[in-house]
């Protein structure tokens, strides 16, 4: 749709647009405002007329249809006479879009059906038998699979050896992959070959370390157990020597006097503390 900016230049260096200046009424700027809503309103209508006489022409609007054949094809009937030019332009402007909507859509829906047909194509390659190897070569092994639906659907040959190609591709990489992971595989056999033969040799002189320590441990112990024997054996001594209370002293005597009476452990413990500070103080 044409703009007041873009038609100033020529409208404003005609006469009739500098008669129209200082007149009462509508600008010139008003009257192409109404002329421009004038052409809306006729648009819908006018593009019906379009299309009705593209049907009855059998003239279909495609990508490649160029905007003077469309001209021509309109213009050869009466109808086309009270027709505006902008409209014209519109309505074909908005045909060409469709057309290349649909160009699109079709070029969509062929990528899907040839990428359906490369996988049956590449699924026939793999259940060949016997199976292709890396090194094949197309012309070699063409002959088998002439009579296959997956390869009359692929009907150029230049296509044919494109999809044999990228299988040969895909087979040598799967082929590296799997020799890539048995060789790994076979190095961590290996490494796990040397760490058991390494823990059967190390094993005596781990066993005999081993049981050097258990003997410390248990050498360890004994010295423990002497020198409990030792301290008890020094607590029964005292105990021994002042076991009869008339070897003390009257106070000393009716101090340890536990005839008739029951002592607790605490005060046994404590008596038993004091014993042993007399017994060094005697030495």
């Amino acid at each position: 749709m044409s703009s007041w900016m873009e038609l100033y230049p020529t409208l404003s260096s005609d006469i009739r647009f500098s008669n129209m200046l200082g007149q009462p009424g509508s600008t010139a700027l008003d009257l192409f405002k109404f002329y421009v809503e004038d052409l809306k309103a006729r648009y819908h209508d006018e593009k019906k007329i379009i299309k009705d006489i593209l049907r009855d022409k059998a003239f279909l609007v495609e990508v490649n249809t160029s905007f003077e054949d469309f001209v021509t094809v309109i213009s050869s009937t009466k109808r086309a006479t009270t027709l505006d030019a902008g409209n014209i332009k519109l309505a074909f402007n908005s045909l060409l879009e469709k057309a290349e909507a649909r160009e699109r859509e079709r070029e969509k829906e062929e990528a899907r059906k040839m990428k359906r047909k490369e996988s049956l194509f590449k699924s026939m390659l793999k259940q060949a038998a016997p199976p292709i190897e890396v090194d094949a070569v197309w012309e070699d092994i063409r002959d088998k699979f002439i009579k296959e639906p997956a390869f009359e659907d692929i009907t150029l040959e230049s296509e044919r050896k494109r999809i044999f190609k990228d299988y040969i591709h895909a087979l040598e990489h799967e082929c590296q992959h799997h020799h890539f992971k048995n060789k790994k595989h076979s190095k961590k056999a290996k490494k796990h070959h040397r760490k058991r033969s390494r823990s059967r040799s190390d094993s005596p002189e781990t066993d005999g370390e081993r049981e050097k320590e258990k003997k410390e441990k248990e050498r360890d112990r004994d010295r423990e157990k002497e020198k409990d024997n030792e301290k008890d054996k020094a607590r029964q001594r005292p105990e021994a020597k002042h076991k009869s209370p008339k070897k003390r002293s009257g106070k000393d005597s009716g101090n340890w006097d536990t005839s008739g009476s029951e002592l607790s452990e605490g005060e046994l413990e404590k008596r038993r503390r004091t014993l042993l500070e007399q017994l060094d103080d005697d030495q």
